[in-house]
């Protein structure tokens, strides 16, 4: 489970923030995720709980997720296409050089405490 590694991470940098602003409770977290981690939502939900009984700034602390879509781009005819999982050639063209553009994405978009 690479969630635990993931959010752990994340919620890092944010209690390092918040410490230095002052904060000494996380009430929420707000996270943009790419679809194309693959993180479930009782993933997630299982992360969080292990991440809140090692860390007592976030007992309680509630996150909400925006999830970004997948997409691609043919680096032979600029077709940019969504896509559920990576895909090897271009929709449009058949070509192979194609490039991810969205989807990987896991970090803190904002948070609040007290």
């Amino acid at each position: 489970m690479h969630e635990i590694g993931l959010l752990k991470n994340a919620l890092f940098k944010v209690k390092q923030e918040a410490l230095g602003n002052g904060l000494t409770k996380i009430k929420s977290v707000d996270l943009v995720i790419g679809k194309m981690q693959g993180v479930t939502a009782e993933s997630l939900k299982h992360a969080l709980e292990i991440a809140q009984s090692e860390e007592p700034m976030f007992a309680g602390c509630q996150v909400q997720v925006k999830e970004i879509e997948g997409s691609m781009k043919c680096q032979d005819c600029d077709h940019l296409f969504s896509l559920q999982e990576v895909a090897e050639s271009c929709p449009s063209c058949g070509g192979t050089n194609v490039k991810l553009i969205s989807g990987l994405e896991f970090f803190v978009e904002s948070y609040t405490g007290n």
